[in-house]
């Protein structure tokens, strides 16, 4: 990145624009993203390890790291993104305790989760839109984009778990919470998810360009998660 980065800062000290026989320009980039779901939001549907009475331990976080390389078409302030991208799971296995909502409150009905191999990988298509904030007839110029778009990706592995012994029919540790069970005795099976998921994508950002040569961008927004990241490459 730092390399087409460099480039495009040697083709600045000419502020000609090459001329081409097409009337659009394409591009290819490399991009990282993190994932993830606020605590806040977490805390509406499972208790953390701040509520009174809980587990002790804190509850996982709900985050992953993405890595992609985009193919894009760009004319004028308009560009058209082909995406692909590895997402590497950073789900920790822990204690989920589901909010009870009737008057009695019960911490030691909830399930321990281990992911196992958990990771996927996504393709897709965006939209994005360039309002320049700066002059754009400027070798070093910078644009605010809009964008989105949407994908589909297949996720491997498995979510791993255990049951408390009072929910189910079972011979090791049927008194015992899940969070004991675990040290003890097999898993109790693993998680049904879809195989294949949609993804929504929704971008802000900032893009620095060089000489229209090369850029780099920082972004946020949603990847079905909330997410913020960096990405840049080479303009031809």
């Amino acid at each position: 990145m730092w390399l087409l980065m460099s480039i495009g800062l040697v083709h600045a000290e000419n502020t000609s624009v090459e001329q081409r026989d097409r009337d659009y320009t394409m591009e290819v980039n490399l991009r990282a993203r993190q994932l993830l779901i606020p605590d806040r939001i977490l805390d509406t549907w499972f208790y953390n390890s701040d509520t009174t009475g809980a587990y002790p331990e804190a509850r996982p976080s709900i985050e992953a790291q993405v890595f992609g390389v985009e193919y894009a078409f760009t004319k004028e302030q308009r560009s058209w993104v082909i995406w692909g991208e590895y997402m590497a799971s950073g789900l920790e296995e822990g204690y989920w305790d589901d909010v009870d909502t009737g008057e009695t409150v019960d911490h030691d009905d909830g399930d321990w989760v281990r992911p196992d191999n958990f990771k996927g990988w996504w393709a897709g298509f965006n939209y994005n839109y360039f309002v320049p904030i700066t002059p754009v007839d400027k070798p070093v110029h910078l644009d605010f984009l809009a964008g989105g778009g949407a994908g589909v990706g297949y996720v491997t592995g498995d979510l791993t778990y255990w049951r408390p012994g009072t929910a189910i029919e079972t011979e090791c540790e049927p008194a015992a919470p899940a969070y004991v069970r675990r040290n003890v005795c097999p898993a109790d099976g693993g998680k049904d998810f879809p195989r294949f998921l949609p993804m929504l994508d929704v971008t802000l950002g900032l893009q620095l360009n060089f000489a229209e040569r090369a850029h780099i961008r920082l972004e946020g927004g949603i990847h079905n998660m909330f997410f913020y990241g960096v990405s840049g490459g080479g303009r031809f």
